[in-house]
This record gives structure tokens, C-alpha cells and sequence, in this order.
């Protein structure tokens, strides 16, 4: 009778536990400090790349209007992320989006040396995205 007690109260306790449990590894490491420091890298690279453009060839041109709006749209989306970070219905599309905005800024910042503070800035970025990558266990490659 105490070994058929005993195996129902562990099962009930497993039955009780695992889905918390389970649910709340859905995604690896510190996501919420993740996505604190790469929006903290977005909005540097933003304002050192705005500021690289001002001093460039690019200056006052439609293609500088447009790269500073994708970089906003990027912005906007990694606040869409952090919004909805644990939400595993949404957070790993989201993250998708992210990353493949990233992606493409990536192309730009090697097809335009910038020079000044934004190279180093983006480079921070993409260290972020990897580690954004790794955390929901996307597939990424630059």
C-alpha cells in the first residue's frame, strides 16, 4: 500500500510539475537579457549609422532616407520581439523577422564601409542576433 501511495503521489507530482517545467525551457539562456542588450546595440548602431550617413557620399540622397527607414523598421520589429518574447505561438517568427532584417542590413554594411562608430556598432548587433539565434535554436547564418 506505501509503494502504490507513493507511486501515484510521484506521478501526480510529475503530472503537475513537467509542464511548467517543460514550458518554461521552450528557449535557451537569458532571453529577456538577450533582448535587452541587442535593443541597447539597435539603437547605438541606429544613431552612429545616421550619423556615418551624414558624413558620406549617401547624404541628403533617397537612399539614405531608405536605409535609415529600414534600420527603424528594424528597430520596430525587435521591439515587437521583446514585447512578446515568451510567447511561443508568435516570439520564434517574430525572432525570424529580426533576424532576416538584420540579415540584410549585414549586406549593406559590407557593400558600404561606413567608417566612424557604426561598423563597430553593427558588429555589436550581429553578436547580439547571433546570441538571439542561438537562444529560440534558429538556424542562422550571416
Amino acid at each position: 500500500m506505501k509503494k502504490h501511495s507513493f507511486v501515484v503521489m510521484s506521478s501526480l507530482l510529475v503530472t503537475l510539475i513537467l509542464p511548467v517545467v517543460v514550458q518554461a525551457q521552450w528557449y535557451r539562456g537569458n532571453l529577456k537579457e538577450t533582448l535587452k542588450q541587442l535593443e541597447e546595440d539597435s539603437d547605438r548602431f541606429a544613431k552612429s549609422l545616421d550619423n556615418d550617413l551624414d558624413h558620406s557620399r549617401l547624404n541628403g540622397t533617397r537612399r539614405e532616407d531608405e536605409i535609415n527607414a529600414y534600420v527603424h523598421e528594424f528597430e520596430e520589429a525587435t521591439d515587437r520581439l521583446k514585447d512578446r518574447y515568451e510567447d511561443r505561438g508568435t516570439a520564434p517568427g517574430l525572432a525570424r523577422t529580426v533576424l532576416d532584417r538584420g540579415r540584410a542590413i549585414d549586406r549593406f554594411m559590407r557593400r558600404n564601409r561606413t567608417g566612424g562608430r557604426s561598423e563597430g556598432d553593427w558588429r555589436q548587433v550581429r553578436n547580439s542576433l547571433d546570441k538571439l539565434a542561438w537562444a529560440y535554436n534558429i538556424n542562422w547564418r550571416w
